[in-house]
């Protein structure tokens, strides 16, 4: 009978530039761009680096561990957050702020949604200009020299 035994896997080899980079990258927010240039390495070898699966696997983790890191450092905030509320609702000198307080801890935390008032009485209109686009203002009133042209001759 043969004795099979399992070769055990070999530690994944990444340059200390690259996981550098993958860090600033998640972490900071940087660009490629960014964390290659501060890492030490070019954007290409990280493109180059992410076609591996290894690579891919290890930015994988390090973005589960940042995630856990910001869902545990959240609570903290919050808790932190509800205390300050408290002292502003006992000890503030405003009594709106007071009062706000109040509103917010009676509504569990809840923020209201943001309410919108349009004015409908206006004579004007409204107009909804698309990003990107310009705004012609078209005024009235005086005669251009094709008004003229067109109305003089007959």
């Amino acid at each position: 009978m043969t004795n099979l035994t399992a070769i055990p896997t070999r530690p994944l080899r990444m340059r200390a530039a690259l996981r550098r980079a993958i860090d600033l990258r998640v972490k900071k927010g940087m660009t490629i761009t960014a964390a290659c240039e501060e890492a030490g390495m070019s954007p290409q070898g990280y493109h180059k680096a992410m076609k591996r699966a290894a690579v891919r696997d290890y930015l994988q983790t390090v973005q589960l561990e940042f995630v856990a890191s910001v869902e545990s450092d959240k609570a903290m905030h919050k808790a932190r957050a509800m205390e300050v509320g408290m002292d502003l609702m006992l000890n503030s000198k405003s009594e709106a702020v007071r009062a706000r307080m109040v509103e917010f801890f009676a509504s569990d935390g809840k923020v209201s949604p943001v309410s919108v008032h349009i004015d409908a009485r206006q004579t004007a209109g409204y107009e909804f200009v698309r990003p990107g686009q310009q705004v012609v203002e078209i005024v009235g009133g005086g005669d251009t020299s094709a008004d003229k042209a067109g109305s003089s001759g007959v």
